[in-house]
C-alpha cells in the first residue's frame, strides 16, 4: 500500500442527484480539465461550505438569487 494513497478515515460516498443539464456541464468540466467529477464535487462543496462559513448563510443565498 502507498503511503500517499493512505487515509486514517476512508472517504463517505453520497449519493447526488442532478438535473440533466447541470450534469452534462459538470462531465464536460471533467473532461475539459481532466479532474475527476469526484474531485470537482468535493472541491465546490469545500468552497461553498468555506463561503457559508466566512460570510453567513443569508448573504450566500442572496448571492445564489443573483446569479
Amino acid at each position: 500500500m502507498k503511503l500517499e494513497n493512505y487515509h486514517p478515515t476512508p472517504k463517505i460516498q453520497y449519493p447526488l442527484r442532478l438535473e440533466h443539464e447541470l450534469h452534462n456541464k459538470f462531465l464536460s468540466i471533467s473532461k475539459k480539465t481532466k479532474i475527476p467529477m469526484s474531485t470537482l464535487g468535493r472541491l465546490g462543496i469545500t468552497m461553498f461550505i468555506n463561503e457559508i462559513e466566512s460570510k453567513g448563510i443569508t448573504t450566500v443565498l442572496k448571492e445564489m438569487e443573483e446569479v
